[in-house]
């Protein structure tokens, strides 16, 4: 099918860790797969390829397991949160261009960016109610309308962070809340510190396949030497909602 153009092809692959968990090619299909990718990654397609890649911190394994651990320098890019001027200049387009805001947005712009830290997922949780705000303010942004944004923003924000361990039981957040209690958001805690309290909890052949779904999840990423929860107000929200709930016995 590659190999039927000549024209340009661009294709765009989403969700790409679940190539190594519930999309892994089937026995007998995965050196298909495997030959496919290194086709396109070598550029041996015979014409322009170029393939969009997006997914979690596991979506490099998924690769590196059909054959591709090593990317060019500047393929891989590794996500995070946007620089501060860029979040205000988001936060203003959104404002300004998509809901038509009379005055100057910068009071709402600083409020939002304080709550946000940056992250697409938080600006989204702010945006939406803002236009909904100022469709029924007349496009007119008031310390009344904001309050509301900021209310439902925040709503919204716990929501994510929600659905995120949603499909985890809660004493195995409670058990990971625990193990980053009194860490700095974004600063790599040790895998040794985050296993022993899952092996204290667990024993020694349930945590290791713990610790595999949280990073699968996205609840974990690989950062430098060890490990961090992705969104640092996600990392304090956990440790506030979990870390200091006790067992009953």
């Amino acid at each position: 099918l590659l190999q039927s153009t000549r024209k340009p092809l661009l294709l765009k692959l989403d969700e790409a860790q679940t190539l190594g968990t519930v999309n892994a090619p089937p026995p007998g299909q995965d050196g298909i797969t495997a030959n496919v990718l290194k086709k396109i990654h070598n550029g041996a397609v015979n014409h322009p390829v170029i393939l969009i890649v997006g997914g979690l911190g596991t979506t490099a394994d998924a690769f590196g397991v059909l054959g591709i651990s090593r990317f060019v320098s500047g393929c891989l890019v590794e996500l995070g949160a946007l620089e501060k001027e860029a979040e205000r200049s988001v936060l203003r387009d959104w404002f300004t261009k998509d809901g038509k805001a009379k005055g100057d947005p910068a009071a709402w712009i600083d409020a939002i960016a304080q709550e946000t830290h940056g992250w697409p997922q938080h600006i989204l949780s702010y945006v939406e109610p803002a236009l909904d705000q100022l469709r029924a303010d007349k496009r007119v942004m008031n310390a009344g309308g904001l309050n509301t944004v900021l209310e439902a923003g925040r709503i919204g924000r716990v929501a994510y962070y929600k659905q995120r361990v949603g499909s985890f039981r809660g004493d195995q957040i409670r058990c990971l809340a625990r193990s980053i209690a009194g860490i700095t958001p974004g600063k790599p805690i040790e895998y040794g510190h985050i296993m022993s309290s899952l092996v204290a909890e667990y024993g020694d052949n349930e945590e290791k396949k713990l610790f595999q779904r949280f990073l699968e999840k996205g609840i974990l990423t690989k950062c430098g030497i060890g490990y961090i929860i992705p969104i640092p107000s996600m990392h304090n929200w956990l440790v506030n909602e979990f870390a200091c709930i006790q067992t009953k016995s």
